[in-house]
């Protein structure tokens, strides 16, 4: 059997009072200084001060509490949302970059790359081996030197085997960037070529070889460059093979720098201006 003395409440009452409640919580309007569920605590305050503003330990009840004292008694500021609770359920739309690349656009990638490479490849093969009717090693040798070049047998060799190297590259997307400015630089040396010859050059011509195809290879060249090579590659996992961004034009101010170097310390003629050597370009 228990008995309930005047110092266990006491203590019960001290116990209550060590409780960190959040004093500054705000007055509750219209109330005095306890309710029914705080008489015990905060009751003797309540009476004492005799005003309806006393300080309560109460919570105020739900919807009728400005929180924005919070922030100016050093509480918690309501003005910014909580780091909790129920996210926004709209989903944004993919930026462009994120979306993939349809799969005809790497198709048609696919296609340039194959009709290209293989045919440059294949004029490689002329040039070395003298397959497909081609002058080999000796003639193209001679076609340079006939051109002004020195060292035109080296020449003859690095070039013919670029071609071949870098159309094999191109087919299959193996740094489809380095493979498409070499191609390109030697198809600008092509043309200079023709520019300086003794023969008219013809843009279009059907009985004999103008510049058009020349023109079309650089075309295409410059299009794989800035466009990359697509999925369908070796280079899928690179950014360059859908993205280029800066690399294209990187490598065509490389290859640009490069080919007017070996045009200008190995043959030293500008094919841009006209003399009497050199052949004039017409339109067809």
């Amino acid at each position: 059997m228990t008995s309930s003395k005047r110092g266990d409440d006491d203590a019960r009452t001290e116990i209550i009072h060590d409780v960190d409640y959040p004093l500054d919580v705000p007055n509750a309007p219209g109330r005095s200084g306890g309710t029914a569920g705080t008489a015990g605590v905060a009751g003797a305050s309540g009476s004492a001060g005799g005003s309806t503003d006393t300080a309560t330990t109460a919570f105020p009840a739900a919807g009728r509490t400005d929180y924005s004292q919070f922030a100016e008694s050093g509480g918690y500021d309501m003005s910014s949302p909580l780091p909790f609770g129920d996210q926004p359920a709209t989903i944004a739309p993919a930026s462009r970059d994120e979306i993939a690349r349809r799969g005809t656009t790497d198709f048609g990638l696919f296609v340039l790359r194959l009709a290209v490479g293989v045919l440059l490849a294949m004029r490689g093969l002329q040039k070395l081996f003298g397959m497909f009717g081609g002058p080999g090693i000796d003639g193209f040798t001679q076609t340079l030197t006939d051109s002004g070049f020195d060292q035109a047998r080296i020449i003859a060799i690095a070039g013919g085997a670029v071609e071949l190297v870098a159309g094999v590259m191109l087919v299959v997307g193996l740094a489809t960037p380095v493979a498409a400015a070499g191609l390109l630089g030697l198809v600008g040396l092509g043309i200079a070529i023709r520019l300086t010859g003794a023969d008219p050059i013809p843009v279009l011509s059907d009985t004999t070889r103008g510049l058009e195809v020349s023109i079309l290879y650089a075309a295409a060249l410059v299009a794989l460059l800035f466009a990359g090579p697509g999925r369908w590659s070796a280079d899928r996992k690179w950014a360059w093979s859908h993205r280029p961004r800066f690399s294209g034009i990187v490598w065509l101010v490389v290859v640009a720098v490069v080919a007017g170097l070996v045009w200008y310390f190995l043959n030293g003629t500008n094919p841009l201006t006209s003399t009497a050597d050199s052949a004039p370009v017409t339109a067809g």
